[in-house]
């Protein structure tokens, strides 16, 4: 059910208007009487768009609005009944006392049904036009009615309407954990992440290598055609940073990629004076490998 304004309804009393302030879809249960053998028989059928009316004590439905949907109506003194476009009896009304107005034999059932038939198709509501049309904004959906020929102006939910999907698309991911604590040093600490483009680019690179001097909040990118060109430009850029800046890298934050430890770079970093323990246990010792 959708909350909003959907209108006002006149009554008998003119200082007493009633308002239709929901609008959702209900699944019923009810008789068909088949007009043609007289066998009775039940159904489970959905109607929508069904408006919420406080203060209404009754159900109404509109026989015109079946009648837009594609359904036809045979009535005779003994009741009415809707047929589909194959002449099958989908709905029967049955006089009541005072005979001027008809009533169905139903009741509203647990909208937990596959597959329902559906009495009454009309313009989707508010939701449904969000969803189906690739979480569209607001603003563009307040243009379909002044654009699409036939389009019903679509009403808008008082609340702000929250869509769960829309919301997830913009959470942002980080590759690390938020540090609140800064480097110190020139080259304290250096965050290095490695990661495949989803395409090749024009010039046949695939890979892409970062690296990240916290102190200076330097940031240094590398492309590369292979994977195993990663360990080379390691090496190249420890080695400039420490000739350019006279100091010597202390401590290497990665996100545990077997690619940071291969042998080689293994000797690189003992040489450098960067032990197992700075490079894969100071920060990241109960993190899992994220790009894989």
């Amino acid at each position: 059910m959708t909350q909003g304004n959907y209108g006002r309804i006149e009554t008998a009393n003119s200082k007493a208007s009633l308002f239709m302030v929901a609008i959702g879809t209900v699944l019923i249960k009810h008789e068909i009487i088949d007009p043609k053998d007289k066998t009775t028989r039940t159904a489970i059928s959905k109607l929508w768009p069904v408006y919420y009316i406080p203060g209404m004590t009754i159900c109404l439905l509109s026989t015109r609005q079946l009648l837009q949907s594609g359904l036809s109506i045979e009535g005779t003194m003994d009741g009415s009944t809707f047929c589909d476009l194959s002449g099958d009896a989908v709905l029967s009304a049955l006089p009541n006392l005072w005979g001027s107005i008809q009533v169905i034999r139903t009741y509203i059932i647990e909208n937990n049904v596959s597959n329902p038939m559906s009495l009454v198709i009309r313009y989707p509501d508010y939701e449904t036009i969000h969803c189906q049309l690739g979480h569209i904004s607001n603003e563009a959906i307040r243009h379909i009615s002044d654009n699409v020929e036939g389009a019903e102006k679509i009403c808008f939910p008082n609340k702000k309407h929250v869509c769960c999907s829309c919301t997830l698309e913009k959470l942002h991911q980080r590759s690390f954990p938020e540090n609140p604590k800064c480097s110190s040093k020139t080259l304290g600490l250096i965050y290095l992440d490695l990661l495949e483009l989803p395409t090749l680019s024009y010039s046949k690179y695939k890979w892409v290598i970062t690296f990240l001097n916290d102190y200076f909040s330097y940031y240094r990118v590398v492309f590369l055609c292979k994977k195993s060109d990663a360990i080379e430009e390691i090496k190249a850029v420890f080695w400039l940073w420490s000739n350019t800046t006279f100091h010597s890298i202390k401590c290497l934050h990665t996100d545990n990629g077997k690619e940071y430890m291969t042998s080689e770079l293994q000797f690189f970093y003992v040489n450098r004076k960067l032990s197992m323990r700075q490079v894969h246990y100071m920060y990241i010792n109960k993190m899992v490998k994220q790009n894989s």
